[in-house]
């Protein structure tokens, strides 16, 4: 009787602290759903089955028109988003999605990116060895080591207010990064897995639960 007991405080332990089964946004308001496209990008040996997208411990070869930098990728590039064209300029914009880290013997991946258009990368989400997810831009700390350990669900957030430009990132439904001064212009979301500028490989990370809603 008291294993059972310790087996259900363990369950109910477990199912409070996971993030939600499904893709819900956070902040109160008025959310539409949107299902905006996306483009598979594969370089330098990354590659996607599905959602489960995995970068090698040293480059390969998996070209396409997304690997001017020779850089090791993985990603989702979503695009045609309702209300805008290609990519999104108004409004709120919220993206929802859950990673789990398979496997990681790299450093500094990134695994979402909110792009500024031609631009490039606005806000980089990463992972580093000793599993803290921050900020590549800057090293801000937004969840701390630990959080993305292997096997282990994180559900991420980005609440992108353009004609405020504010962007919010919640990790698992709490608020963990904010900049009030965030550019205009064009705006996409990526997601997977992508070596930054002092990363490396090798990396598993499947991602599910994915949303995506406007204001």
């Amino acid at each position: 009787m008291k294993k059972m007991f310790l087996l259900v405080c363990a369950f109910l332990a477990a199912l409070l602290s996971a993030p939600n089964a499904s893709a819900d946004p956070v902040e109160p308001g008025n959310w539409t759903p949107d299902s905006p496209g996306f483009d598979v990008q594969q370089c330098a040996g990354g590659s996607v089955d599905g959602l489960t997208f995995t970068l090698p411990s040293s480059p390969g070869d998996s070209g396409g028109g997304a690997c001017k930098n020779g850089a090791e990728r993985a990603e989702r590039r979503y695009h045609d988003y309702a209300g805008d064209g290609k990519n999104y300029s108004t409004g709120i914009r919220q993206f929802a999605g859950t990673f789990t880290i398979k496997s990681m013997d790299g450093e500094r991946i990134s695994l979402k990116q909110t792009f500024n258009g031609d631009d490039g990368p606005y806000f980089m989400l990463a992972v580093d060895r000793d599993r803290r997810l921050y900020n590549v831009e800057g090293g801000a700390t937004i969840a701390p080591a630990g959080t993305a350990t292997d096997g282990t669900p994180v559900q991420v957030n980005t609440v992108h207010d353009t004609a405020k430009h504010v962007l919010r990132v919640y990790i698992n439904g709490a608020l963990g990064y904010e900049d009030d001064n965030a550019p205009g212009g064009e705006f996409y979301d990526k997601f997977g897995a992508y070596q930054t500028s002092s990363g490396s490989g090798p990396i598993t990370v499947s991602w599910s639960d994915i949303g995506f809603w406007r204001q």
